[in-house]
Protein backbone atom coordinates (compact mmCIF):
# COMPACT_ATOMS: atom_id res chain seq x y z
CA UNK A 1 0.00 0.00 0.00
CA UNK A 2 1.47 3.30 -1.14
CA UNK A 3 1.05 6.44 0.94
CA UNK A 4 1.27 9.52 -1.27
CA UNK A 5 1.56 13.13 -0.15
CA UNK A 6 0.26 16.40 -1.62
CA UNK A 7 -2.04 14.77 -4.16
CA UNK A 8 -4.21 17.14 -6.21
CA UNK A 9 -7.84 16.14 -5.60
CA UNK A 10 -9.34 18.02 -8.56
CA UNK A 11 -8.04 15.15 -10.70
CA UNK A 12 -10.24 12.73 -8.76
CA UNK A 13 -13.55 14.62 -8.88
CA UNK A 14 -16.05 15.15 -11.69
CA UNK A 15 -16.43 18.78 -10.58
CA UNK A 16 -12.71 19.21 -11.44
CA UNK A 17 -12.30 21.34 -8.32
CA UNK A 18 -10.24 20.67 -5.19
CA UNK A 19 -6.86 21.32 -3.59
CA UNK A 20 -4.28 18.85 -2.38
CA UNK A 21 -4.66 16.06 0.14
CA UNK A 22 -2.04 15.95 2.85
CA UNK A 23 -1.98 12.16 2.53
CA UNK A 24 -3.62 9.94 -0.10
CA UNK A 25 -4.03 6.16 -0.04
CA UNK A 26 -5.70 3.95 -2.63
CA UNK A 27 -7.22 0.84 -1.03
CA UNK A 28 -8.11 -2.29 -3.02
CA UNK A 29 -8.75 -4.69 -0.12
CA UNK A 30 -10.21 -4.61 3.37
CA UNK A 31 -6.76 -5.27 4.83
CA UNK A 32 -5.43 -2.19 3.05
CA UNK A 33 -8.37 -0.21 4.43
CA UNK A 34 -7.46 -1.38 7.95
CA UNK A 35 -3.86 -0.28 7.42
CA UNK A 36 -5.02 3.12 6.13
CA UNK A 37 -7.25 3.64 9.16
CA UNK A 38 -4.45 2.69 11.54
CA UNK A 39 -2.22 5.21 9.75
CA UNK A 40 -4.79 7.98 10.28
CA UNK A 41 -5.23 7.01 13.94
CA UNK A 42 -1.48 6.96 14.60
CA UNK A 43 -1.07 10.35 12.90
CA UNK A 44 -4.18 11.64 14.73
CA UNK A 45 -5.51 13.15 11.52
CA UNK A 46 -9.03 13.19 10.01
CA UNK A 47 -9.86 10.96 7.05
CA UNK A 48 -12.20 11.22 4.11
CA UNK A 49 -13.48 8.38 1.91
CA UNK A 50 -13.41 9.24 -1.80
CA UNK A 51 -15.15 7.05 -4.35
CA UNK A 52 -15.81 8.21 -7.89
CA UNK A 53 -15.73 11.87 -6.83
CA UNK A 54 -19.04 12.55 -8.57
CA UNK A 55 -20.94 14.04 -5.65
CA UNK A 56 -18.41 16.19 -3.82
CA UNK A 57 -17.18 19.77 -3.89
CA UNK A 58 -13.72 19.91 -2.32
CA UNK A 59 -12.23 23.17 -1.08
CA UNK A 60 -9.34 24.57 -3.13
CA UNK A 61 -7.33 24.72 0.07
CA UNK A 62 -7.36 20.95 0.08
CA UNK A 63 -7.78 18.46 2.89
CA UNK A 64 -5.52 18.43 5.95
CA UNK A 65 -5.67 14.73 6.63
CA UNK A 66 -5.92 11.38 4.85
CA UNK A 67 -7.98 10.81 1.73
CA UNK A 68 -8.79 7.13 1.29
CA UNK A 69 -9.60 6.40 -2.35
CA UNK A 70 -11.94 3.39 -2.29
CA UNK A 71 -11.28 0.95 -5.12
CA UNK A 72 -12.37 -2.38 -3.61
CA UNK A 73 -13.77 -4.06 -6.73
CA UNK A 74 -15.52 -7.42 -6.83
CA UNK A 75 -18.94 -8.87 -7.62
CA UNK A 76 -20.21 -12.15 -6.16
CA UNK A 77 -23.41 -13.68 -7.56
CA UNK A 78 -25.72 -16.01 -5.66
CA UNK A 79 -29.01 -17.57 -6.74
CA UNK A 80 -31.95 -17.48 -4.31
CA UNK A 81 -35.39 -18.73 -5.46
CA UNK A 82 -36.67 -16.17 -7.97
CA UNK A 83 -33.95 -13.71 -7.15
CA UNK A 84 -30.25 -13.15 -7.66
CA UNK A 85 -28.14 -11.76 -4.85
CA UNK A 86 -25.19 -9.60 -5.86
CA UNK A 87 -22.53 -8.63 -3.31
CA UNK A 88 -20.53 -5.78 -4.77
CA UNK A 89 -17.31 -4.06 -3.75
CA UNK A 90 -17.75 -0.41 -2.75
CA UNK A 91 -15.25 0.74 -5.37
CA UNK A 92 -17.05 -0.78 -8.34
CA UNK A 93 -18.28 1.81 -10.83
CA UNK A 94 -22.05 2.02 -10.39
CA UNK A 95 -23.03 2.09 -14.05
CA UNK A 96 -20.68 -0.77 -14.92
CA UNK A 97 -22.49 -2.83 -12.28
CA UNK A 98 -25.90 -1.84 -13.66
CA UNK A 99 -24.78 -2.70 -17.18
CA UNK A 100 -23.65 -6.14 -16.01
CA UNK A 101 -27.00 -6.86 -14.34
CA UNK A 102 -28.84 -5.97 -17.55
CA UNK A 103 -26.48 -8.11 -19.65
CA UNK A 104 -27.26 -11.04 -17.33
CA UNK A 105 -31.03 -10.31 -17.58
CA UNK A 106 -31.27 -9.52 -13.86
CA UNK A 107 -33.85 -6.83 -13.21
CA UNK A 108 -34.19 -4.02 -10.68
CA UNK A 109 -31.46 -1.48 -11.32
CA UNK A 110 -32.04 -0.61 -14.98
CA UNK A 111 -33.87 2.64 -14.13
CA UNK A 112 -30.72 3.74 -12.29
CA UNK A 113 -28.56 3.56 -15.41
CA UNK A 114 -25.98 6.24 -16.24
CA UNK A 115 -25.67 7.58 -12.69
CA UNK A 116 -22.01 8.42 -12.07
CA UNK A 117 -20.14 7.29 -8.98
CA UNK A 118 -19.45 4.04 -7.16
CA UNK A 119 -21.49 1.29 -5.55
CA UNK A 120 -20.49 2.48 -2.08
CA UNK A 121 -21.81 5.96 -2.85
CA UNK A 122 -25.12 4.47 -4.01
CA UNK A 123 -25.79 3.41 -0.42
CA UNK A 124 -24.45 6.59 1.17
CA UNK A 125 -26.70 8.75 -1.01
CA UNK A 126 -29.54 6.27 -1.48
CA UNK A 127 -29.43 7.26 -5.13
CA UNK A 128 -32.68 7.37 -7.04
CA UNK A 129 -34.04 8.10 -10.49
CA UNK A 130 -37.09 7.43 -12.64
CA UNK A 131 -39.18 5.88 -9.91
CA UNK A 132 -36.53 3.66 -8.28
CA UNK A 133 -34.29 4.15 -5.21
CA UNK A 134 -31.25 2.08 -4.28
CA UNK A 135 -32.74 1.21 -0.88
CA UNK A 136 -35.46 -0.81 -2.58
CA UNK A 137 -32.82 -3.28 -3.82
CA UNK A 138 -30.26 -3.16 -0.99
CA UNK A 139 -30.43 -6.08 1.46
CA UNK A 140 -27.44 -5.20 3.60
CA UNK A 141 -24.24 -3.16 3.73
CA UNK A 142 -20.88 -4.39 4.99
CA UNK A 143 -18.93 -1.69 6.81
CA UNK A 144 -15.57 -1.22 8.45
CA UNK A 145 -16.14 0.54 11.77
CA UNK A 146 -13.31 3.01 12.17
CA UNK A 147 -14.07 3.58 15.86
CA UNK A 148 -13.21 0.04 16.93
CA UNK A 149 -11.50 -1.32 13.78
CA UNK A 150 -14.03 -4.10 13.18
CA UNK A 151 -15.93 -5.36 10.17
CA UNK A 152 -19.71 -5.79 10.49
CA UNK A 153 -22.88 -5.93 8.42
CA UNK A 154 -25.84 -3.56 8.68
CA UNK A 155 -29.33 -4.59 7.62
CA UNK A 156 -31.37 -2.40 5.31
CA UNK A 157 -33.32 -1.06 8.30
CA UNK A 158 -30.13 -0.27 10.22
CA UNK A 159 -28.92 1.86 7.29
CA UNK A 160 -31.74 4.34 8.04
CA UNK A 161 -32.33 5.15 4.39
CA UNK A 162 -34.28 8.27 3.49
CA UNK A 163 -34.50 10.64 0.56
CA UNK A 164 -30.82 11.03 -0.39
CA UNK A 165 -30.00 10.11 3.20
CA UNK A 166 -28.52 7.23 5.18
CA UNK A 167 -26.76 6.49 8.45
CA UNK A 168 -23.45 6.84 6.61
CA UNK A 169 -23.86 10.59 6.17
CA UNK A 170 -23.91 11.22 9.91
CA UNK A 171 -21.63 8.37 11.00
CA UNK A 172 -18.41 8.95 9.08
CA UNK A 173 -16.65 6.14 10.94
CA UNK A 174 -18.84 3.58 9.15
CA UNK A 175 -16.93 2.93 5.94
CA UNK A 176 -18.78 0.93 3.30
CA UNK A 177 -16.80 -1.99 1.92
CA UNK A 178 -19.46 -4.08 0.16
CA UNK A 179 -23.17 -3.76 -0.66
CA UNK A 180 -25.57 -6.68 -1.18
CA UNK A 181 -28.43 -6.23 -3.65
CA UNK A 182 -31.42 -8.39 -4.55
CA UNK A 183 -32.30 -8.60 -8.24
CA UNK A 184 -35.26 -10.25 -9.94
CA UNK A 185 -35.03 -13.00 -12.56
CA UNK A 186 -38.39 -11.88 -13.93
CA UNK A 187 -38.44 -8.45 -15.51
CA UNK A 188 -41.35 -6.21 -14.57
CA UNK A 189 -40.85 -2.79 -16.17
CA UNK A 190 -41.26 0.36 -14.10
CA UNK A 191 -42.23 2.80 -16.83
CA UNK A 192 -44.84 5.08 -15.26
CA UNK A 193 -42.35 7.83 -14.45
CA UNK A 194 -43.15 10.90 -16.56
CA UNK A 195 -39.94 11.02 -18.61
CA UNK A 196 -40.06 7.31 -19.40
CA UNK A 197 -43.77 7.42 -20.28
CA UNK A 198 -43.03 10.31 -22.66
CA UNK A 199 -40.14 8.37 -24.21
CA UNK A 200 -42.46 5.40 -24.82
CA UNK A 201 -45.06 7.65 -26.40
CA UNK A 202 -42.53 9.37 -28.65
CA UNK A 203 -41.08 6.05 -29.79
CA UNK A 204 -44.45 4.42 -30.38
CA UNK A 205 -43.94 1.36 -28.20
CA UNK A 206 -46.16 -0.28 -25.59
CA UNK A 207 -43.55 -1.70 -23.23
CA UNK A 208 -39.78 -1.61 -22.99
CA UNK A 209 -37.66 -4.73 -22.62
CA UNK A 210 -34.96 -4.80 -19.95
CA UNK A 211 -32.20 -3.69 -22.33
CA UNK A 212 -34.54 -1.14 -23.94
CA UNK A 213 -35.30 0.35 -20.53
CA UNK A 214 -31.61 0.88 -19.87
CA UNK A 215 -31.21 2.41 -23.33
CA UNK A 216 -34.21 4.68 -22.72
CA UNK A 217 -32.85 5.93 -19.38
CA UNK A 218 -29.42 6.51 -20.90
CA UNK A 219 -31.00 8.48 -23.75
CA UNK A 220 -33.12 10.58 -21.39
CA UNK A 221 -30.17 11.38 -19.12
CA UNK A 222 -27.90 12.20 -22.06
CA UNK A 223 -30.30 14.99 -23.08
CA UNK A 224 -30.50 16.38 -19.55
CA UNK A 225 -26.96 16.10 -18.24
CA UNK A 226 -23.68 17.40 -19.67
CA UNK A 227 -20.80 15.21 -20.79
CA UNK A 228 -18.45 14.80 -17.82
CA UNK A 229 -15.52 14.66 -20.23
CA UNK A 230 -16.30 18.21 -21.35
CA UNK A 231 -17.60 19.97 -18.24
CA UNK A 232 -16.92 19.81 -14.54
CA UNK A 233 -20.09 18.97 -12.62
CA UNK A 234 -21.42 16.91 -9.75
CA UNK A 235 -24.77 16.42 -11.48
CA UNK A 236 -27.87 17.54 -9.59
CA UNK A 237 -26.60 19.99 -6.98
CA UNK A 238 -29.75 20.39 -4.85
CA UNK A 239 -32.21 17.96 -3.29
CA UNK A 240 -35.89 18.25 -4.08
CA UNK A 241 -37.37 20.07 -1.06
CA UNK A 242 -39.80 18.10 1.10
CA UNK A 243 -42.17 20.49 2.87
CA UNK A 244 -45.28 20.39 5.01
CA UNK A 245 -48.66 20.34 3.30
CA UNK A 246 -49.32 23.88 4.56
CA UNK A 247 -46.11 25.19 2.98
CA UNK A 248 -46.87 23.26 -0.22
CA UNK A 249 -50.42 24.64 -0.39
CA UNK A 250 -49.13 28.19 -0.04
CA UNK A 251 -46.54 27.57 -2.76
CA UNK A 252 -49.08 25.94 -5.11
CA UNK A 253 -51.47 28.85 -4.70
CA UNK A 254 -48.77 31.03 -6.24
CA UNK A 255 -47.58 28.40 -8.74
CA UNK A 256 -50.47 25.99 -9.46
CA UNK A 257 -48.62 24.28 -12.33
CA UNK A 258 -45.63 23.29 -10.20
CA UNK A 259 -45.03 19.53 -10.02
CA UNK A 260 -45.52 18.03 -6.56
CA UNK A 261 -45.69 14.54 -5.07
CA UNK A 262 -46.87 12.90 -1.87
CA UNK A 263 -43.88 12.16 0.35
CA UNK A 264 -45.61 10.43 3.28
CA UNK A 265 -46.57 11.60 6.76
CA UNK A 266 -48.35 14.67 5.43
CA UNK A 267 -45.27 15.93 3.57
CA UNK A 268 -45.04 17.02 -0.06
CA UNK A 269 -42.01 16.82 -2.36
CA UNK A 270 -41.49 19.74 -4.72
CA UNK A 271 -39.22 19.96 -7.74
CA UNK A 272 -36.03 21.91 -7.11
CA UNK A 273 -35.35 22.01 -10.86
CA UNK A 274 -38.79 23.55 -11.51
CA UNK A 275 -38.25 26.15 -8.77
CA UNK A 276 -34.84 27.16 -10.14
CA UNK A 277 -36.21 27.29 -13.68
CA UNK A 278 -39.71 28.77 -13.33
CA UNK A 279 -39.60 30.67 -10.03
CA UNK A 280 -36.03 31.93 -9.89
CA UNK A 281 -35.52 32.08 -13.66
CA UNK A 282 -31.97 30.80 -13.20
CA UNK A 283 -31.83 27.93 -15.68
CA UNK A 284 -28.89 28.43 -18.05
CA UNK A 285 -27.58 31.37 -16.03
CA UNK A 286 -23.80 31.77 -16.01
CA UNK A 287 -21.53 33.81 -13.78
CA UNK A 288 -17.94 33.60 -15.02
CA UNK A 289 -16.90 29.95 -15.05
CA UNK A 290 -19.89 28.79 -12.99
CA UNK A 291 -23.47 28.35 -14.12
CA UNK A 292 -26.59 26.20 -14.33
CA UNK A 293 -26.96 23.83 -17.28
CA UNK A 294 -29.30 25.06 -19.99
CA UNK A 295 -30.96 21.63 -20.28
CA UNK A 296 -31.38 20.92 -16.56
CA UNK A 297 -31.60 23.67 -13.95
CA UNK A 298 -30.45 21.39 -11.11
CA UNK A 299 -27.05 20.87 -12.69
CA UNK A 300 -24.32 23.37 -11.78
CA UNK A 301 -21.26 23.47 -14.03
CA UNK A 302 -17.62 24.36 -13.80
CA UNK A 303 -17.17 25.72 -17.31
CA UNK A 304 -13.41 25.94 -17.03
CA UNK A 305 -11.35 27.23 -14.13
CA UNK A 306 -13.96 27.84 -11.44
CA UNK A 307 -12.71 27.90 -7.85
CA UNK A 308 -14.46 26.24 -4.93
CA UNK A 309 -15.32 29.67 -3.50
CA UNK A 310 -16.90 30.74 -6.79
CA UNK A 311 -18.94 27.56 -6.91
CA UNK A 312 -20.10 27.98 -3.29
CA UNK A 313 -20.99 31.63 -3.90
CA UNK A 314 -23.06 30.73 -6.95
CA UNK A 315 -25.07 27.93 -5.33
CA UNK A 316 -25.60 30.10 -2.23
CA UNK A 317 -27.03 32.74 -4.54
CA UNK A 318 -29.56 30.19 -5.79
CA UNK A 319 -30.46 28.98 -2.30
CA UNK A 320 -30.78 32.52 -0.93
CA UNK A 321 -33.01 33.54 -3.85
CA UNK A 322 -35.32 30.58 -3.22
CA UNK A 323 -35.72 31.35 0.47
CA UNK A 324 -36.14 35.06 -0.14
CA UNK A 325 -38.81 34.63 -2.82
CA UNK A 326 -40.83 31.61 -1.63
CA UNK A 327 -39.44 30.82 1.85
CA UNK A 328 -38.42 27.32 0.71
CA UNK A 329 -34.92 26.12 1.50
CA UNK A 330 -32.91 24.36 -1.20
CA UNK A 331 -30.38 22.03 0.42
CA UNK A 332 -27.33 20.70 -1.44
CA UNK A 333 -27.23 17.06 -2.46
CA UNK A 334 -23.54 17.48 -3.18
CA UNK A 335 -21.28 16.91 -0.18
CA UNK A 336 -19.11 19.93 0.64
CA UNK A 337 -15.61 19.12 1.90
CA UNK A 338 -14.41 22.17 3.79
CA UNK A 339 -10.68 22.65 4.35
CA UNK A 340 -11.15 24.08 7.84
CA UNK A 341 -14.03 21.94 9.14
CA UNK A 342 -12.87 18.82 7.24
CA UNK A 343 -16.48 17.72 6.68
Amino acid sequence: MQIREQVLLSEYTTMKIGGVAQFFIEVTTINELKEAMIFAQEKNIPFFILGGGSNVLIDDRGFAGLVIHMVIMEIEWEESDNHILATVGAGETWDNFVATTVEKNYSGLENLSSIPGTVGASAVQNIGAYGVEARELIISVEVYDGENNTLRTLTNAECAFGYRESIFKTNKHLIITRVKFTLAKEYIPKQNYKDIALYIEENGVVALSLSEMRAAVMSIRAKKFPDLREYGTAGSFFKNPIVSRAVADNFLQQYPNAPHYEAGEGMIKLSAAWIIDHVLMMKGVRDGDVGTWNAQALVVLNYGDATSDEMKKFVKKIADASFEKIKITLEPEVILIDAEKNF
